[in-house]
Parts: C-alpha cells; sequence; structure tokens
C-alpha cells in the first residue's frame, strides 16, 4: 500500500467537498443545521441509539445533496441543450433529496419533541 496516494485520496476528498460548501447553497444550508443538530444532540440526554439515527441522517442528507450536485454537474456537462429526460432527471434527483430531508426532519421532530413539548 502507497501511504503517499492513500494520503492523496484524503486530499482530493477534502477538495471536492470544499469545493462543494463553496458552490452549493443547499449544501452549506444543509451543513449549518446539522452542526446545530448535532450540538442538539449533545445538550439534550439522547441514548446512543437516537445520536446514532440523528448522525446518519445528518450524514445521509448531506451525502444526497453531493449526490444530486454531481448529477446535475454531469447533466449539464453533456448539453447545454434543454432536454425533457435530463429535466427529468434533475428533478427526480430534487425530489429524492428533499424527501430525505423531509425524513430527516419528521425524525428529529420524534426524537427531540419530547424536550420541546414536555
Amino acid at each position: 500500500m502507497d501511504i503517499k496516494k492513500f494520503l492523496k485520496s484524503f486530499k482530493f476528498a477534502g477538495e471536492g467537498l470544499v469545493a462543494i460548501f463553496r458552490s452549493e447553497q443547499n449544501f452549506r444550508i444543509e451543513l449549518i443545521i446539522g452542526v446545530v443538530v448535532m450540538v442538539m444532540m449533545f445538550v439534550f440526554p439522547l441514548t446512543i441509539v437516537e445520536r446514532i439515527i440523528v448522525g446518519i441522517l445528518i450524514i445521509n442528507v448531506l451525502v444526497m445533496e453531493i449526490m444530486n450536485t454531481i448529477l446535475e454537474y454531469l447533466l449539464d456537462l453533456y448539453s447545454k441543450r434543454k432536454n425533457k429526460k435530463f429535466k427529468f432527471l434533475k428533478d427526480a434527483m430534487a425530489g429524492a433529496v428533499l424527501l430525505n430531508v423531509l425524513v430527516a426532519v419528521v425524525v428529529g421532530l420524534i426524537i427531540f419533541g419530547k424536550y420541546f413539548w414536555e
């Protein structure tokens, strides 16, 4: 195993995350909300299972947003012309991100709700 190659891969991954952060407003918003929720995870006495669920949901939303960005960039690279199939793909991926966010919000409300409504 080439350790230099291995470490370089982390550098490239970090550069990718920075590029997404700089270019994508939704990613920045979701990341900020994720950080706030992570702080809340340690403010409130969540169980270990609840913490794991919340952590997975945060990462999942961010990964879905990255995948959405990748698909949009690939489709835009392939063609600048309006294409109904490309629009469908972009809209479907955006819908998948939205569904993912909605599930995360509902689960978050279930987990954190007891601390706000008691």
